[in-house]
């Protein structure tokens, strides 16, 4: 039984991982940290929670505690493309 933990779900890098997770017999659990609704995931509720999360800075005892028995954790937040500048890019 591995519990897995992924953020970015709904982005492009997010969207594929959480593919290859459904799919995976030796993940049971994948608990999605998300700042809205996760399409995918939708049908896998056997499997897949989402947590909607606005705050990644901020994380409460009771989130803690649901996430605690987690073997590992990806990470596939970024930024939006459209909240990207020519400024934000290094030269």
């Amino acid at each position: 039984m591995v519990h897995v933990i992924l953020t970015g779900a709904t982005g492009l890098v997010g969207s594929g991982v959480l593919q290859q997770m459904l799919a995976n017999d030796t993940i049971s659990r994948i608990s999605i940290l998300s700042r809205r609704p996760v399409k995918m995931a939708e049908g896998h509720e056997d499997k897949a929670k989402v947590i909607i999360h606005k705050d990644f800075k901020e994380y409460d005892q009771t989130l803690l505690d649901e996430l605690r028995d987690a073997h590992g954790c990806v990470w596939a937040l970024g930024v939006s493309q459209n909240d990207v500048t020519s400024t934000s890019v290094a030269p």
